[in-house]
């Protein structure tokens, strides 16, 4: 038994890491293909997110992507590693978790790989709502364990990735974390084993105060992380469900019948099984069946409707099909604790898995839908090599300006790395191909992770936007900032005028147009 579960945790975790590697080193969406390698490499330079630039979400995987930095070098390779890796964390878990709730070995390992499958390698690179995704899904795996009764030290243990989770992005984590908690009291108060809420709480103060202690020994303000990470997220997150005219895009631009069903449809299906069986342990008294059963189904369908509800809320492509192999799982678990063995309904869910991992896979991991590449021919897609070999590996093409010709992206952004090189003043790059520190070997300075006009850091008029102003001039003096630098991705993506109001106490000279998209602006002193 050990070793047939050895041989299925190494095959999932080849193959997991595999399926993403291949997805994450195909074309590119620069707005969030590199989000977190500049911001990575600036905490090898003792610069750190929320003290030292703006960073809106995706608090943990800045860190994390540092630590892959230390070792494995400060590549491409790295960083899709990173992302790898926790495709791997993901499969194993449910792998593992499936097992636990008494589904046959083969069948968890057929269920692990469809998830593997269709998680991460959607994005192929680091993405905060991916991280999110992954560690709820982590922390409803513990919590079902934990009902199910496995060992009273999941209970400390789940805490951990309930933090990390709401550290990575703050949305689905929020929703789920909230829901983790009703069910944690819910099950404390109806058992009245207390070893396990003093397990639990125990745990929670343990992971915080390691995180107050963290922030500490980085010098982050712990008002500085309120304000960046919660309220001012808070504020936009708002906006959205509550449909208010100035969100950028609000729950009901999103919510109609073809995105809802359409989109959703597969994960729809199981979801409709598992509310039906789940139905039938509530009203059905003679079911004799587990007491955690009904906790664990309850969970589950409620976290669902949590993800897709977030979804219909986001900008973002889809991202949650693993809960396709997830759902149809507990169904299959289900099955078993009926007494109802028979084939077919197993057969009849193991083919419509199969159907959904084909399509998602060549939709998204193939076809690169998540990063609208989806009507590109990525056959013209170039070797990221040509312009560093930090980039190896990486096949460019991006969805833009240059989707016909992506050598001539790569040719562009090679004057501009060649113009910065030789530029040896103290520098501000604001843009969101955001690998150039890796290319310069130098810190960049950044200001934000992102820059987006909507919702990625305060406007004019935001309650919160003398706060940002102030923690934007007082980098620039701290830094002793000489040159801002704007490179666009696509055109009029970076616009100065845009940002010159961020600058407060600054005067710009010399406004110079190297090329199409590549601007500088030197700081004099105008006093």
């Amino acid at each position: 038994m050990i070793r047939s579960n050895i041989l299925y945790i190494i095959l999932i975790s080849f193959y997991a890491f595999l399926v993403n590697w291949v997805s994450g080193n195909v074309g590119v969406m620069p707005i969030d293909t590199f989000s977190f390698m500049d911001t990575g490499n600036s905490i090898l330079y003792g610069k750190y997110p929320i003290r030292d630039f703006w960073i809106f979400s995706g608090f943990l995987l800045d860190y994390i992507q540092a630590l892959f930095f230390i070792l494995f070098g400060k590549n491409w390779a790295a960083y899709v590693s990173h992302a790898s890796f926790f495709n791997i964390i993901i499969s194993l878990a449910a792998y593992i978790t499936f097992t636990n709730l008494k589904i046959e070995r083969i069948y968890s390992f057929f269920y692990a790989l469809s998830v593997a499958t269709l998680c991460y390698p959607v994005a192929g690179t680091p993405f905060a709502y991916q991280h999110s995704f992954i560690l709820s899904l982590i922390s409803i795996f513990i919590t079902c364990l934990a009902i199910k009764g496995e060992k009273d030290i999941l209970w400390f243990v789940l805490p951990t990735p309930m933090l990390l989770s709401f550290l990575s992005q703050q949305t689905p984590s929020s929703y789920i974390n909230i829901l983790l908690i009703l069910t944690i009291f819910y099950h404390f108060f109806s058992e009245r084993k207390y070893v396990q809420i003093k397990n639990f709480i125990f745990g929670a103060l343990t992971i915080f105060i390691l995180f107050i202690l963290f922030l500490i020994i980085t010098g982050t303000s712990i008002k500085d992380f309120i304000i960046q990470y919660i309220l001012f997220p808070l504020s936009i997150g708002s906006g959205r469900i509550l449909n208010e005219q100035s969100a950028y895009l609000s729950f009901s631009d999103q919510l109609n019948i073809k995105r809802l069903i359409g989109d959703f449809k597969f994960i729809h299906i199981f979801l409709v099984a598992l509310i039906f069986i789940t139905s039938k342990q509530i009203f059905v008294k003679t079911l004799k069946l587990k007491k955690y059963l009904l906790k664990i189904n309850i969970l589950l369908v409620v976290s669902t409707i949590l993800f897709i509800f977030h979804q219909l809320i986001t900008a973002n492509q889809i991202f949650i099909f693993c809960l396709i192999p997830i759902i149809a799982a507990y169904v299959h678990m289900n099955l078993n604790f009926f007494g109802n063995n028979k084939l077919y309904y197993k057969f009849f869910i193991i083919l419509l898995i199969i159907f959904c991992t084909i399509k998602y896979h060549y939709r998204f991991n193939v076809e690169r839908k998540f990063m609208d590449l989806q009507n590109v021919d990525l056959s013209l897609a170039v070797p990221a090599n040509e312009l560093s070999p930090k980039l190896k590996y990486l096949k460019w093409i991006t969805p833009f300006s240059y989707s016909q010709n992506p050598r001539e992206e790569l040719k562009f952004l090679n004057k501009v790395y060649m113009h910065l090189k030789d530029d040896r003043r103290n520098k501000l790059i604001i843009t969101h191909y955001h690998f150039l520190s890796l290319l310069l070997k130098e810190d960049i300075n950044l200001l934000n992770r992102w820059y987006l006009r909507h919702h990625t850091h305060p406007q004019v008029g935001n309650k919160y936007f003398k706060y940002y102003i102030n923690l934007v001039n007082k980098n620039l003096k701290k830094n002793n900032i000489e040159v801002v630098y704007l490179i666009s991705s696509t055109e009029n993506e970076m616009k100065f005028e845009d940002f010159k109001a961020y600058f407060t106490s600054k005067c710009f000279e010399n406004n110079n147009v190297i090329e199409n998209r590549f601007y500088f602006y030197e700081i004099k002193d105008c006093k």
